[in-house]
């Protein structure tokens, strides 16, 4: 069945189309604009994250964006959000893009992953006083692997507190923006051979050790309600995350008393939503501006 469904929607992705849809090359192979300043939050190379500011002396709503491709290292890293990162920045965001291990450098998968992006985050109360940063109103947003840690770094204080994963205190986040997020792991995770790969998210969580206990810490479906207003922006002609994920994601907040909007892109793939050269960064950007 699943198949038989796959096969109908290639067919339905006429050449013409394929050909006008953005790939992840398009984000990185022109000149790309450079941060205000990179900032470690650790002592590994990839423990940094990218610190935009946009012009004038006010404060603003702070972003912490975090890229994707598929938690995977073989993937581009923060440069994947520079025009994205840029593009809100100057329409008055400070904007914190992270970067992080992933799957194949050393400390990637579980734990490490979450905990760089815990941390990544738990270090704003400090950047804000020395950059006058506005934690007041802080959104965090992701795309696609990173949609997922976006949506987990809001909803984990909800983890148990005999988690790896638990932190006392976490920093608050007031909006989550989940961009073709993979918020279902377990979901995503019996999808099969998606463009992740088939064993990726086992690896992720450490499953082969953990056992049935790895998605309840890492997962944002195992840790619902969100308790903050959240977004899912899926596009009809994903591959990589078809749309169906975020319905069921939606769904599942709205059954848990979240405040959760479901946005759909009707002419888009995967990456349309964070280049801001389309017509659905236009939707996205609106999207921020309505915090």
């Amino acid at each position: 069945m699943k198949a038989l469904f796959l096969l109908l929607f290639s067919l339905l992705l006429t050449d013409s189309l394929l050909a006008q849809l953005v790939s992840w090359r398009d984000l990185i192979e022109s000149d790309l604009p450079e941060p205000t300043v990179r900032i470690h939050y650790g002592e590994d190379s990839l423990q940094f994250g990218e610190l935009w500011l946009p012009k004038g002396p006010e404060t603003h709503t702070t972003i912490i964006l975090i890229h994707g491709g598929c938690w995977l290292s073989m993937y581009p890293g923060v440069e994947l959000m520079h025009l994205m990162a840029n593009e809100l920045s100057k329409h008055g965001f400070a904007v914190w893009n992270l970067e992080y291990r992933r799957i194949g450098h050393e400390g990637g998968g579980y734990p490490g992953t979450f905990l760089d992006i815990a941390r990544g985050a738990d270090i704003l109360p400090t950047l804000a006083v020395e950059y006058g940063l506005n934690l007041d109103r802080v959104i965090s947003a992701g795309h696609s692997a990173g949609g997922h840690l976006a949506t987990w770094l809001g909803a984990r204080k909800n983890i148990p507190t005999d988690s790896a994963l638990y932190t006392p205190n976490p920093l608050d986040v007031h909006k989550i923006i989940s961009l073709a997020g993979i918020n279902d792991l377990v979901r995503y995770d019996s999808y099969g051979a998606s463009t992740c790969g088939r064993d990726t998210v086992k690896k992720l969580v450490d499953n082969e050790h953990r056992g049935e206990t790895a998605f309840r810490d890492t997962s944002p479906a195992e840790l619902l309600p969100l308790g903050v207003p959240f977004v899912e922006i899926s596009a009809a002609f994903d591959t990589p995350v078809p749309p169906f994920f975020g319905y069921h994601f939606v769904h599942a907040a709205k059954q848990s008393g979240d405040m959760a909007t479901l946005i759909l892109q009707t002419d888009a793939g995967h990456f349309e939503m964070i280049a801001p050269w389309s017509n659905e960064w236009k939707q996205v950007l609106e999207i921020f501006q309505s915090f």
